[in-house]
């Protein structure tokens, strides 16, 4: 027997109250849910619809929901790092190599209009700070919609990105008695490079990913 749309409203709503706030893990249980209900309609017309909802709870797992939404959090943050660092390698490949050696240079040009080096990479580190905010005020906006567990790295990826930002920043710090040498500048510029390419990997995998999600739940609005 085919459930109605109440009746999947019904074990959605469930879902919700017991910590699933992802839709797209919530769909995934749901439809579970709901191919084991028809079964049972078909066997017994008259069940008790919410009783029976709660008895499959029961019987889902040792630890109810946590554990797939566990496993489900790991698998799509794995995912999300190996397809963004996937589109970071892609930079080092024909024909978007040019894009990174276009950065590089620019990077080049710029440092020779500053007077003193430092306060190049200054400029650098506040407008890789400016970035950060940019990530935490996306990530408050997303929030605020219908969250998906495949759109909610925002927030990891801000915390891997501030640690690059931070050792960067450190690492020169401590080095910067050596500023006056043109390698060691080099090789600065290089890791800014690669910080600014692994920002806008980030950045093309979730809207990627966001693509997918309204593809597959065009009724959502993200």
């Amino acid at each position: 027997m085919e459930l109605t749309k109440e009746q999947l409203l019904q074990i959605d709503n469930y879902i919700f109250v017991c910590g699933i706030k992802y839709y797209d893990v919530r769909a995934e249980i749901v439809d579970h849910f709901a191919n084991i209900l028809e079964q049972k309609l078909d066997d017994n017309p008259n069940l008790d619809f919410k009783k029976e909802i709660e008895n499959i709870h029961r019987n889902f797992s040792d630890k109810g929901f946590s554990k797939l939404l566990k496993e489900k959090t790991n698998s799509v943050t794995k995912i999300f790092y190996k397809d963004s660092l996937k589109h970071l390698i892609s930079f080092f490949k024909l024909p978007k190599i040019i894009i990174t050696f276009f950065l590089f240079f620019l990077l080049l040009q710029i440092q020779s209009f500053f007077i003193e080096t430092q306060n190049f990479f200054k400029c650098l580190f506040y407008f890789s700070i400016i970035l950060m905010f940019v990530i935490i005020f996306k990530a408050a906006n997303r929030s605020k919609k219908e969250k998906f567990l495949s759109l909610s790295m925002t927030l990891g990826f801000y915390n891997v990105y501030h640690v690059f930002v931070i050792c960067l920043q450190t690492s020169f710090s401590r080095s910067s008695e050596s500023i006056a040498n043109s390698t060691h500048n080099t090789i600065y510029i290089v890791s800014y490079t690669l910080l600014f390419l692994f920002f806008w990997s980030g950045e093309y995998v979730y809207h990627q990913n966001k693509k997918i999600v309204k593809q597959q739940y065009p009724q959502i609005i993200i």
